[in-house]
């Protein structure tokens, strides 16, 4: 092979050429991350509060269908002597069985925490169950409570997991 003499010259250009071309079509192919979704969860930890407010309103009211409507159509609820119920309609048919012995039940949130991403959040509180049992004495429990919330589609709040735990009874002196 009978090399110029501008060939000598010019090698280490020609070669260098492609591995810069290569290096900057790659660095082209970066993907940038995509934009944050703007924080919301002041504002959503405030409608879950509502939710909440809501909620005790309807379960005050005697209403089953209202109450039950603040959760997801797959929502799974736990409690204490009764089997896990699941699904919204289930849960309904709870309320209207624990209802019909009219009830005071409150509860008050005391932490609810968003998730950075705005689509699951949690609550978790205090409350109390005041009914008369079968001698016509009221009996009043505590309890503590922990509910998973679920954004929907509309940018709502529903309640996907509930569970209600009822503290020990007080030690008698």
């Amino acid at each position: 092979m009978v090399f110029t003499p501008n060939y000598h010259k010019l090698k280490y250009p020609l070669l260098l050429t492609p591995v810069v071309a290569l290096i900057l079509a790659l660095s082209g192919c970066q993907q940038l991350p995509p934009p944050q979704a703007p924080d919301t969860r002041a504002a959503d930890e405030t409608a879950i509060r509502a939710a909440e407010a809501d909620m005790t309103k309807a379960f005050a009211a005697f209403d089953p269908a209202k109450t039950a409507s603040f959760y997801t159509d797959d929502v799974v609820g736990m409690s204490v002597d009764a089997p896990v119920i699941q699904g919204k309609e289930n849960m309904q048919k709870y309320f209207e069985t624990m209802m019909k012995d009219k009830p005071e039940v409150s509860w008050t949130p005391v932490k609810v925490e968003v998730a950075r991403s705005g689509d699951l959040a949690y609550s978790w509180g205090k409350g109390k169950v005041s009914m008369k049992d079968k001698r016509g004495k009221v009996a009043e429990t505590t309890h503590k409570y922990l509910s998973v919330w679920k954004k929907q589609a509309d940018g709502g709040w529903k309640i996907v997991v509930d569970t209600m735990i009822p503290d020990p009874p007080e030690a008698k002196k």
